[in-house]
């Protein structure tokens, strides 16, 4: 065992990059030494608390459970000389907290206000920054701690990432009634005849048209979007018709001139969740978002 008087406080530093990295290059950039100097730290510390530490995978650095059972203890260690010499990060800490969501703008639309207004009650001193994510940008964006949190559809296989279940959607149709002339449910042959608004990170297809494939019929698109709160603009004026999340296309619907009615063919529904990073509740204003989000969101899907 290592005499903790000769042990170098540095190399908690190293850990905490290294925990919350889970990988040595960004570690060493964040730190800004060379991964050399990392990898020697690790060797120091492996020694220090004879054990591994960290074990290499294809997706980088896993720590093992005396990693997990020590890192809270290192956070609190670095948080109180932090504390005593006035540094940056004490300063931080001092700073209204900030959290980032990661979602697509049919959840902003849908939940968005809700969310502000449920962490104002609960969290006045929070900032909320909403940032445009999708279920193929957000692992990278959590990882890479551009985003504290993520609404998306789907999970996740990254070992990194946790999810927790929200609730599941379906999908109307949206148009304008004053230019159809008409509030009815569109028909097959209504739906088929009308122009499509295509809502599609691609561009190129969307679930409307895997549905239409096993009916063996095609649709006409009249344009694609990657924003669902462009469609009020787009669709306004015109034959066209789109087919969105259940959950958008209500709050379109209620502010704007815009009708919505059931497919006429059925639609799978699919779930959606919030995701943040394994470490991310670290933080307190972090853990209480993601807190309040999955309470809430059972009464906002009801």
């Amino acid at each position: 065992m290592i005499d903790d008087k000769r042990f170098d406080l540095n190399l908690l530093r190293v850990f905490k990059a290294l925990m919350e990295e889970l990988n040595a290059t960004r570690a060493a950039h964040r730190l800004g030494v060379s991964q050399a100097a990392v990898s020697a730290s690790l060797k120091r510390l492996r020694n220090a608390y004879n054990d591994p530490l960290f074990d290499r995978t294809q997706r980088g650095l896993t720590p093992t459970p005396r990693a997990v059972v020590i890192a809270q203890q290192v956070e609190a260690a670095l948080a109180m000389v932090a504390g005593t010499l006035g540094t940056e990060e004490n300063a931080a800490a001092e700073r209204p907290s900030v959290v980032r969501l990661g979602l697509s703008d049919d959840f902003e639309i849908a939940f968005g206000n809700r969310i502000i207004d449920a962490i104002h009650v609960e969290r006045p001193e929070i900032r909320l920054v909403f940032r445009q994510t999708n279920s193929l940008m957000a692992v990278e964006a959590l990882n890479a701690r551009d985003i504290d949190l993520a609404i998306t559809a789907g999970g996740f296989t990254d070992s990194r990432i946790r999810h927790r279940s929200l609730g599941s959607s379906h999908y109307l149709a949206i148009f304008d009634p004053a230019v159809r002339g008409s509030t009815m449910p569109l028909t097959v042959d209504d739906y088929l005849e009308m122009e499509h608004l295509l809502v599609s990170y691609s561009g190129l297809t969307g679930v409307t048209d895997d549905v239409l494939a096993e009916h063996g019929r095609r649709r006409r698109i009249r344009a694609a979007t990657t924003h669902f709160s462009a469609l009020p603009f787009l669709i306004a004026g015109t034959e066209a018709v789109a087919t969105i999340p259940s959950h958008a296309a209500l709050a379109i619907s209620s502010s704007s001139q815009l009708a919505i009615c059931e497919t006429p063919y059925p639609f799978p529904r699919y779930a959606f969740g919030l995701s943040w990073r394994f470490d991310a509740l670290r933080d307190r204003s972090v853990r209480d978002v993601r807190d309040t989000i999955v309470s809430r969101f059972s009464e906002w899907t009801a």
